[in-house]
């Protein structure tokens, strides 16, 4: 990924106004799935490691699928293809920002056993 990444440096540097945008489109994403999965989880009385499969589940969205697609595309279409590329590393540093977030916040390992007799949580 980096090695694609790296390759693509100059069109990186021509496309960076646009990036700048789409960054915070995806931070937006990978918030709002963490946290949209960590209630679709709770809402199904997933255990744990189900709640937390949903999150990474919505946390992704394939870009890697893709990538190849859109780097065997012409000149023409540089700038998607830094899109792609960039949102592809955006989806790996935020699976490893999820790996650090979703079990101490977003669901710690207790959090399918919070529920009271009555069985409300």
């Amino acid at each position: 990924m980096f090695l694609i990444a790296a390759s693509q440096v100059d069109e990186v540097r021509d496309a960076l106004p646009v990036l700048a945008q789409v960054a915070g489109v995806y931070v937006a994403y990978l918030v709002a799935a963490a946290l949209l999965g960590a209630a679709t989880g709770r809402a199904a009385r997933l255990p744990t490691s189900g709640r937390r499969t949903v999150i990474f589940s919505l946390g992704t969205r394939n870009s890697f699928v893709v990538l190849p697609l859109v780097l065997a595309l012409g000149p023409e279409w540089n700038v998607a293809a830094v899109v792609i590329v960039f949102q592809s590393l955006f989806e790996l540093f935020g699976m490893v920002a999820y790996l650090w977030i979703v079990p101490r916040y977003l669901v710690p390992e207790n959090a399918a056993n919070t529920q009271d007799s009555a069985g409300n949580e």
